[in-house]
C-alpha cells in the first residue's frame, strides 16, 4: 500500500490525494473512540471552543495529520515544498560554529520535514523510535544520507546514550523529540496549559551536562506546498553556575511554555490523540 501511494505521488496532484485522504477520517475518528475523545477535551477543555466547534476541530485535527502523512511521502517520492521563517539566523548561527548543539521538535507540524530541507554542514543524529514500517525506515534512510544525518534507534540497553554524546563531543547536531515521555521515569512537570503535565527530562539533562546550545524547532503547514519554520532557542539566560538539573528543569518549562504558544496559534497542527495531563 505505501509503495503505491509512493508512486502515485510522484505525480498525483497533492490537492486530489488530500481530498481522497480526507473521505476516510469519518472512520478513523468513529473507530478511534479513544483518540477523538482526547482531541475533543482538547479543543473543548483547553482551547475553549463550543461543543459544535470543538467536533469540527477534531476533523480539522485528523485531515491535517493525514496532510502531513502525504507530505513525508511526498517527499520521499521526490516532491519539494518551500519553507518560510525569519528565524533562520538562529539556526544558521548555531549551525556554522564549532561546538554541537541539540535541536528539539515535537509532534506539532512536521518535524521530520525539517531533518530534510534544514540544510546543516554539520552531522545530525536524529532519534528514533520503533513502531514505523520497512518501506518508511527504508525512505527515512535515503533521505537523510543525503543530508548528513544518522538515524540513531532508542536501544533497550541505552546504548544511544552513547552515540549522541559521541555526535555532540564532535560538534554535531543531536535531534529529538521534547513531548514524549514513552515510557521513562525521568519526567520534568510543567505548566502546560494551565496545568501541571510531564515532559521527557532525558533530552534537557543531556543538553544541561554537556552545556550545549538547545533550540525547539516547530515547522508548520501553511498551504497545499508551504511551510513556515519557527526556531527558538532555549536557556539562553540561564545562569551557567546552576546546577545542571536545575538548569534542565528550567530548559523544559521554557520548551513547554513555547509548545503552548505555537500550538495555540496552530491548534489543528498539535497530533496528540491521547490525555497529555494524565
Amino acid at each position: 500500500m505505501q509503495r503505491t501511494l509512493l508512486r502515485l505521488l510522484r505525480f498525483f496532484p497533492l490537492s486530489l490525494a488530500y481530498g481522497l485522504m480526507g473521505l476516510s477520517i469519518p472512520f478513523y475518528m468513529l473507530f478511534d473512540l479513544r483518540g477523538f475523545r482526547a482531541s475533543y477535551r482538547f479543543f473543548r477543555d483547553r482551547i475553549g471552543r463550543g461543543a459544535v466547534h470543538s467536533f469540527f476541530s477534531v476533523y480539522a485535527n485528523e485531515f491535517r495529520m493525514g496532510q502531513v502523512v502525504v507530505d513525508r511521502f511526498a517527499l520521499y517520492a521526490g516532491r519539494s515544498f518551500d519553507l518560510q521563517s525569519d528565524d533562520m539566523p538562529v539556526f544558521t548561527r548555531l549551525a556554522e560554529a564549532e561546538p554541537g548543539f541539540m535541536q528539539l521538535g515535537s509532534h506539532a507540524g512536521n518535524f521530520e520535514i525539517a531533518g530534510y530541507l534544514l540544510r546543516s554542514v554539520k552531522k545530525m543524529g536524529t532519534l528514533v523510535f520503533s513502531g514505523e514500517t520497512d518501506t518508511v525506515m527504508q525512505q527515512r534512510a535515503t533521505m537523510f544520507a543525503r543530508m548528513n544525518v544518522e538515524m540513531v534507534p532508542v536501544s533497550d540497553d541505552m546504548s544511544h546514550l552513547f552515540t549522541l554524546n559521541s555526535i555532540l563531543s564532535d560538534g554535531g547536531i543531536v535531534s529529538m523529540p521534547g513531548d514524549r515521555v514513552f515510557g521513562s521515569q525521568k519526567t520534568f512537570s510543567c505548566p502546560f496549559f494551565g496545568d501541571p503535565a510531564k515532559f521527557p527530562a532525558g533530552p534537557f539533562i543531556l543538553a544541561a551536562q554537556r552545556s550545549v546550545a538547545v533550540v525547539a524547532v516547530f515547522v508548520m503547514k501553511e498551504s497545499v506546498h508551504r511551510y513556515t519554520v519557527l526556531v527558538r532557542q532555549l536557556g539562553e539566560k540561564l545562569d551557567p553556575e546552576l546546577p545542571s538539573r536545575v538548569r534542565a528543569e528550567k530548559m523544559a518549562t521554557e520548551f513547554a511554555e513555547c509548545l503552548e504558544s505555537v500550538v495555540r496559534k496552530y491548534p489543528t497542527q498539535w497530533f496528540n490523540f491521547y490525555d497529555f495531563w494524565k
